[in-house]
């Protein structure tokens, strides 16, 4: 009677929409690329959307090229970091200059139940508030990995007064 109803319940459970999806969908890297390209190769496709490198920089000891004009809607500017010319990260700065705090906190948390609703619960990776003399700096992230990519959502905010920095970032990264 037991094993009975245990099967029932999950075939119930496997029937509500959504449910057993969330887990199933794979997370890709963006703009259709994949792990292990070229700079060379990206910045052809890049060109072809009339994308610009705006700069060029090593951090920790992987070349970075800073690209704007992607054409994807708040998508403010996209890092794409590669280790021996080989593509292992892109992360994405999304947000709207003219939003205030609020705002921002609300895309985050809509993004975020956007992803859920694709890859499942999130893991908190960070919540913390810090002063730094006069700056308050807030960060909040949430982690989703799965075989071949982790992706992380990121809320960074910086205040001074009336002056504030704010990010909202996704950081795919390959395995």
């Amino acid at each position: 009677m037991l094993c009975l109803r245990t099967l029932l319940i999950c075939i119930f459970l496997a029937a509500l929409p959504g449910l057993s999806a969330a887990a199933d969908q794979e997370i890709r890297v963006p703009f259709n690329f994949q792990w292990g390209e070229s700079a060379q190769r990206l910045e052809e496709s890049l060109t072809k959307v009339q994308a610009r490198v705006v700069e060029r920089k090593t951090v920790e000891k992987r070349n970075v090229l800073v690209v704007e004009g992607i054409p994807q809607k708040l998508l403010q500017r996209a890092l794409f970091y590669f280790d021996s010319d080989s593509l292992n990260e892109i992360e994405l700065h999304y947000g709207d200059k003219s939003w205030d705090s609020v705002q921002y906190a609300q895309f985050f948390d809509q993004t975020r139940r956007n992803i859920e609703m694709k890859y499942g619960m999130g893991r908190v990776i960070a919540r913390q508030k810090t002063r730094e003399g006069e700056i308050l700096q807030t960060l909040i992230g949430y982690q989703w990995v799965q075989a071949s990519t982790s992706l992380q959502l990121f809320l960074y905010t910086a205040e001074k007064g009336a002056e504030s920095l704010r990010v909202l970032s996704l950081h795919y990264k390959g395995l």
